[in-house]
């Protein structure tokens, strides 16, 4: 049931791909075998106190929030997409995936 929280995130407006990743930051569950969240690892550790982070890329936007449980659920936006919208999006799945961690 996650999955359908991960998978329901991507709306092809304003998110183009979802992933979950565990506290180690392996990839549980992704919607496009073509977006590789693992990257983000790096750039989480940077910053381990926010619980929100955005990169903006040339191709697309990605976003990563933290769960309480140590998991990151990861969005990738396209650059002319809504971000306010996705990340409410985003905020909402935080807290509907927590009863499946």
């Amino acid at each position: 049931m996650g999955n359908t929280v991960i998978a329901d995130l991507v709306d092809n407006e304003c998110i183009i791909s979802a992933a979950l990743m565990d506290q180690d930051g392996f990839t549980i569950e992704r919607t496009s075998s073509q977006f590789k969240p693992t990257s983000m690892n790096e750039i989480l550790d940077l910053q381990p106190d926010s619980e929100l982070i955005t990169v903006v890329g040339e191709e697309s936007t990605v976003v990563a929030t933290r769960i309480e449980t140590g998991h990151c659920i990861v969005i990738q936006c396209p650059n002319d997409g809504n971000l306010g919208k996705a990340r409410l999006k985003l905020t909402k799945a935080k807290v509907a995936i927590l009863p499946f961690l």
